[in-house]
């Protein structure tokens, strides 16, 4: 009897049928172009200033503990509506941290928060959050990226204080 490889089912696959083909991944042709299943990945702003030496590792791992420090503490809601089923189980939380990992999260992200200087927390906040740095020219851009790097070395002199 020959070995038949297990196949997963998918419900794309089982809505094919029986007549579906396997490709094995084995088989192609690793110099073959395919056509239409070219995935790209879009870098942070951080990353391509760090890439480009505008930044150094200090200040883009400040700026990475920030932005991931935030996703931890679950700040942004990430539902703003839902029509199915609750998750809270009837109860409600108003805007509090679920787990404990979550409100030392928010602890941190406020106390980093409060090194940033007040003018720069809305437009660090989108550099960091929401990777949305707009687009300068000339003295404009250099005086927006010393301002980027004196708040970063900021963050980065808070966080090797109080680690």
């Amino acid at each position: 009897m020959a070995y038949v490889p297990p196949v997963d089912a998918t419900p794309e696959r089982l809505a094919k049928g029986d007549d579906s083909e396997f490709v094995d991944p084995a088989l192609i042709d690793p110099r073959e172009q395919p056509i239409g299943r070219v995935r790209r990945f879009r870098s942070s702003t951080l990353d391509r200033l760090h890439k480009a030496g505008q930044l150094n590792w200090h200040q883009w791992y400040a700026g990475e503990c920030y932005r991931n420090a935030h996703a931890r503490a679950a700040l942004a809601p990430s539902v703003t509506a839902s029509y199915g089923e609750r998750t809270t189980v009837g109860e409600c939380s108003y805007g509090l941290a679920r787990t404990e990992a979550q409100a030392r999260a928010r602890q941190f992200v406020r106390q980093c928060r409060e090194q940033i200087p007040f003018e720069m927390r809305g437009f660090m906040d989108r550099l960091l959050i929401h990777d949305d740095l707009p687009r300068y020219g000339g003295r404009q851009y250099y005086r927006s990226l010393a301002q980027i790097r004196d708040t970063l070395d900021a963050l980065a002199f808070y966080m090797r204080i109080c680690a």
